[in-house]
């Protein structure tokens, strides 16, 4: 007799409350195909999209799951899971994954692994006000973060990216500020996919700079509509991974942490905001510190568009004719 195998029964820590509605309708549409959720087969059409040593992510119909390690963030379609290694598990890229309400179910090599979302804590992304910031705290906030840089690549294509990155980026800075819609949608374009890595350095930047843009109350929230459509039509350009984090990026949503600074940012606490971009720095090789570049962009344009609007408002001094 063949002896069945374990699986591998872990209960999430957290989760992003967005999550619940790709999840029952993942689970409604497997019931509807009268495919129940009692083993692993291809009742919905998810599987591991790819396998790394503290995140497995998962594509659930067009949705791009993380299961993470508990030393990973709080962030949009996330759960967190006390798994150290998750290659050791023995999940695997392609490996067909089950999907109901409350649980994500994966294969595994010789187990399958169930991940309970049952009395985690759920997670959601919080908005930081910046109405009221002034151009002062907005300088103070831009001379912080940049105590915060990536260190010099090393490699050729390294070397030649970084170039074109500063390029790009300082002329995003100037479309921003002073040119048009289809001239701002072609600066923000030219980033998506410029760098290494699963999330590439211009991607990195322009999430820095779209979660800051999202936030209420940014004077930057009028680039939003080509910023956004310049992340949509360069959805070909990027990775999926990237992709999907440009996009919660859009809309306000990303890493607890980017949260957790602006809300330093708001509340003037420069020591705090600090500490959260050291945390942030170690973010990936160099991702961190390209969003935070992204970020110093995006408070280096909004002070000016502040400075202006201060400007615009302030009415001319009366010259004074002597009668003497």
């Amino acid at each position: 007799m063949t002896p069945v195998a374990i699986p591998v029964a872990l209960t999430a820590a957290s989760w992003d409350a967005a999550l619940e509605e790709t999840l029952s309708c993942a689970a409604e549409r497997a019931f509807a195909d009268g495919t129940r959720a009692t083993a692993l087969s291809a009742r919905t059409p998810a599987h591991v999209h790819s396998v790394h040593r503290r995140v497995v992510n998962v594509l659930i119909d067009d949705a791009l799951v993380a299961l993470a390690s508990l030393d990973v963030d709080d962030a949009p379609a996330t759960v967190r899971v006390p798994v150290e290694d998750w290659v050791r598990l023995g999940v695997t890229q392609d490996s067909p994954v089950a999907v109901s309400a409350d649980r994500i179910e994966l294969a595994g090599d010789s187990h399958d692994v169930v991940v309970s979302l049952t009395g985690a804590r759920a997670w959601s992304a919080s908005a930081s006000d910046l109405e009221r910031l002034g151009v002062d705290e907005l300088t103070s906030a831009s001379a912080v973060l940049d105590g915060f840089r990536a260190s010099e690549p090393v490699t050729p294509f390294g070397l030649a990216a970084r170039e074109l990155l500063v390029a790009r980026t300082a002329r995003l800075r100037r479309e921003l500020l002073d040119g048009d819609a289809r001239s701002v949608h072609a600066a923000a374009s030219s980033l998506i996919g410029l760098g290494e890595g699963l999330t590439p350095s211009g991607d990195d930047i322009l999430t820095g700079l779209v979660f800051v843009a999202a936030q209420p109350g940014a004077l930057l929230s009028r680039r939003m509509p080509s910023l956004v459509a310049a992340i949509r039509d360069g959805r070909t350009s990027t990775g999926l991974l990237s992709h999907v984090t440009l996009s919660h990026a859009a809309e306000g949503r990303a890493r607890q942490s980017l949260h957790d600074l602006a809300g330093s940012l708001v509340s003037g606490d420069l020591d705090r905001m600090r500490s959260i971009a050291s945390a942030i720095l170690e973010i990936g090789h160099t991702s961190g510190a390209d969003i935070l570049t992204g970020i110093r962009l995006a408070l280096d344009v909004e002070r000016s568009l502040r400075a202006s609007r201060s400007a615009a408002a302030t009415p001319p001094t009366e010259s004074r004719i002597s009668l003497d």
